[in-house]
């Protein structure tokens, strides 16, 4: 098993062209990520995205549900690697054993290295086989997260705001669905209570500022991801109009008039805006931002971060008062 460091020097190392990259909702899973992409950029690989979900689901949650999550977070790996050029493919296996199943499907289709975080854990595990490294096939190589204190903060912060607008977005859409199946809409309370929840956790909401600062230190560090910057830029502003749109469906329609499943559909196109612009967030800017920033930068962004606090967050306990309405049923 290898362990990969912050800097990658492609020249050295070209025989691998097919990488397997896990992918979940961890922090150190989407550092590993980002990590992967970026090298497989630097050599001219491609990618195959995987998430081994347990065989039962998760616990309190019905299989749909789990694999529908598994797919957003799959999505935002696929937009990390189409903005580095990577070109990428996904799947979904079931499997309680997480690292034979990352060794079968590396195996079945052809990937000679899997690039995965270094607390890989369940039967058969990264660690448990260290010892069969000299026999494994594919290799494997491990992605350490970077623990500089200042850095880590200020991923951790990043990321919480990302996963709990993901979380909100997604328990919001649940709530559309459970009321479409009984063939009603929300009450117009519950659709204004999305879009302010949207607005409070969306790109112009947490830690704007923040961002801004970090993606302005970047720019002057390197020219690197200007377009990706430039980019990321045109999605928030098509993330601000979408919200917008959902605000004035809702004030120019009322309940009766609003055409079924129009509202549902639109804050469905406005999740796949907000997965694009995170993954390219996760799997460039990051990895980009751990290259080229200084530590003095990153102590500055830090305290940007951490001092704002997240005074205006949603949590998931809106949820589960019933803010949004019922719940969708596990049955």
């Amino acid at each position: 098993m290898q362990s990969m460091n912050s800097r990658i020097v492609p020249q050295r190392i070209t025989m691998y062209q097919h990488l397997l990259v896990p992918v979940g909702d961890t922090d150190a899973r989407i550092e590993a990520i980002g990590h992967a992409t970026e090298f497989a950029h630097a050599i001219g690989a491609r990618i195959t995205f995987l998430h081994v979900a347990p065989t039962g689901g998760d616990i309190g949650a019905p299989r749909w549900q789990t694999d529908e999550r598994a797919r957003e977070w799959l999505a935002r790996a696929e937009a990390g690697a189409r903005a580095q050029g990577v070109p990428c493919t996904s799947m979904i296996v079931a499997s309680d054993e997480s690292f034979d199943a990352m060794i079968a499907q590396a195996e079945r289709h052809g990937c000679d290295l899997i690039c995965t975080s270094a607390n890989t854990t369940g039967t058969g595990s990264i660690a448990a086989n260290h010892r069969q490294r000299d026999a494994l096939r594919p290799a494997v190589l491990s992605c350490a997260t970077d623990q500089r204190p200042a850095v880590a903060a200020s991923i951790r912060a990043l990321l919480h705001a990302h996963r709990m607008l993901a979380d909100t977005l997604h328990d919001c859409l649940d709530t559309m669905r459970v009321e479409r199946n009984r063939g009603e809409l929300p009450s117009a309370e519950t659709m204004h209570e999305i879009v302010r929840s949207m607005n409070r956790l969306s790109a112009g909401g947490v830690h704007t500022k923040q961002k801004a600062a970090t993606f302005k230190r970047l720019r002057k560090r390197t020219s690197r991801v200007n377009a990706e910057l430039a980019e990321l830029d045109r999605l928030h502003q098509r993330d601000d109009e979408m919200l917008q749109e959902l605000a004035r469906m809702i004030g120019r329609d009322s309940q009766d008039s609003l055409k079924p499943g129009l509202f549902e559909a639109t804050l469905d196109a406005y999740a796949r805006i907000v997965h694009e612009w995170m993954g390219r967030e996760q799997g460039v800017i990051l990895p980009a931002a751990r290259r080229y920033l200084s530590y003095a930068d990153w102590a500055e962004i830090d305290w940007r971060f951490n001092s704002a606090g997240l005074s205006n967050d949603v949590t998931r306990n809106d949820m589960a008062s019933g803010a949004y309405g019922p719940r969708a049923s596990t049955d």
